[in-house]
């Protein structure tokens, strides 16, 4: 293992080379070096007391990981020395964070150039003409939704090559949750340029992919790069891949959900997007109302797909004392909670046509045909005609999380006001929210064939938490330092 978190201003003013290209522009100083200020004041205890209990000693725990910039070994600074040469045409290192994992902002049209249209990211030089709506800062509810209606036009952020940024310039993400990961690449591939391409995740991930490969056009004309990608932002790379294949060496997946999540439709249905990430890192945040989320074709494509909801069938209720009864104990698998419940005779299975009419029904046929088209081909690269599963990809690593409680299934429920609900079934089979089926899509490791099994990194840890893993970043490392 290595040392994360050693981020003092390795980059200094002194090895700052201004480029042509519009991404390389400085991101607002002022506004993260106060946001940094006030971090510190919180979680030193100056303002006032609420570090002293224990969620916000948690907090701070997770704080400190990112942002320790009290010391800096000096093979770190030898490193860093050897950077200032920069390695012509060294292949790009590209992240892709999840959904809800960019920062969103919107603009006046007049201000965009037409690389920043294509890319659907604005320039950090463009950052003061813009309204950040995602992470949004002193929003009231109202005003949140009606931002982020998806009839409007949204943005991410593009800061250019982050070897050229000190540590409090860096957009990290909400609440800077792609720190350790980035700072990993940035330490242990200091020859090598470091992006992170963000973008709209309401918007389909096909729609996505276009913006992506303008991107990587904008910073390597020819020649390839690897990706590394967390959650949906795999499926945007797998996009890509199927369509831009011979551009990309080496890839990377964290926690992606190929199959889908259960976890989706049930927050989609009840209008919250945030899942595990609002406990962690989003605490006191407005909550998107229902009829904004449901717009959002990226949540759409998170949609459990046939194969997901016929390895982990949804459950009609036949007794509901019984069912109740047997749900609230814990259980390792989901095949053990099934023989459980058909023995007592508490349920019985949907089958997958079932659910999958109800969430037309919820969806509207030409929707719900869109994802079906996209669940099919995602996984596919070179060409539609052509079905080569991403796992025989050569290159490819995929870096799973198993033992935390996560929905892989659900039942539907009436509640008190007699609307139809649906409810999650949880096993210790995913990291929370990606259920690890949905992960080794669609497949189960234990199964697998051998040369297949070896491209897989199992690591107990949650979703959120995988970016921060340090076995996780190891392991990316370790892959990304192979010929």
């Amino acid at each position: 293992m290595f040392d994360l978190f050693n981020i003092n201003e390795i980059f200094s003013d002194n090895n700052k080379k201004k480029k042509k290209n519009i991404f390389a522009s400085k991101a607002n100083n002022k506004k993260n070096h106060d946001k940094a200020i006030r971090i510190e004041k919180i979680f030193k205890g100056e303002t006032n007391s609420k570090a002293n209990n224990k969620k916000n000693h948690d907090k701070k725990s997770k704080i400190d990981k990112i942002f320790k910039i009290d010391k800096i070994s000096q093979n770190n600074k030898n490193i860093i020395a050897k950077e200032k040469t920069k390695v012509p045409d060294a292949k790009p290192i590209i992240f892709i964070p999840g959904i809800s994992g960019s920062e969103l902002f919107t603009i006046d049209e007049k201000y965009l150039s037409d690389i920043e249209r294509k890319t659907g990211m604005i320039s950090a030089a463009n950052e003061e003409h813009a309204k950040r709506l995602w992470l949004p800062q002193g929003y009231d509810a109202k005003e949140l939704n009606e931002d982020l209606k998806i009839t409007n036009e949204a943005y991410g952020l593009q800061e250019g090559d982050f070897r050229e940024l000190k540590v409090f310039d860096r957009h990290v993400g909400p609440g800077a949750a792609n720190a350790v990961l980035l700072n990993a690449l940035l330490i242990k591939f200091p020859d090598r340029p470091i992006y992170q391409f963000s973008y709209d995740w309401r918007k389909s991930n096909t729609l996505t992919m276009k913006k992506l490969d303008a991107f990587i056009k904008t910073i390597r004309k020819k020649g390839k790069v690897d990706i590394v990608a967390h959650s949906m932002g795999g499926l945007v790379a797998a996009h890509y891949i199927r369509e831009h294949g011979g551009r990309v060496d080496k890839f990377i997946s964290l926690c992606t959900p190929y199959e889908g999540a259960p976890h989706a439709y049930n927050q989609m249905a009840s209008g919250n997007i945030f899942g595990g990430i609002k406990d962690v890192i989003l605490e006191n945040l407005f909550g998107i109302e229902k009829e904004v989320v449901q717009g959002y074709d990226g949540l759409v494509e998170l949609y459990p797909t046939a194969k997901m909801l016929c390895a982990y069938p949804y459950q009609k209720i036949l007794n509901k004392e019984n069912f109740e009864k047997i749900i609230s104990k814990k259980y390792k698998d989901y095949d053990e909670l099934l023989e459980k419940l058909h023995e007592a005779g508490a349920s019985e299975d949907f089958e997958p046509r079932e659910i999958q009419s109800r969430m037309k029904s919820y969806l509207g046929a030409n929707r719900f045909g869109r994802f079906l088209k996209k669940a099919k081909n995602y996984r596919r690269h070179r060409s539609f005609s052509e079905p080569i599963n991403l796992l025989y990809r050569p290159r490819t690593m995929f870096i799973v999380g198993e033992g935390m409680d996560t929905q892989v299934s659900g039942y539907y429920s009436v509640d008190e006001a007699g609307e139809t609900i649906i409810k999650e079934m949880v096993t210790k089979e995913g990291d929370g929210l990606v259920p690890m089926f949905s992960a080794c899509m669609g497949q189960r490791l234990d199964e697998m064939p051998e040369e297949i099994r070896e491209k897989f990194q199992k690591i107990r840890s949650t979703h959120m938490g995988m970016l921060m893993d340090l076995r996780a970043m190891d392991a990316m490392c370790k892959f990304l330092s192979e010929d």
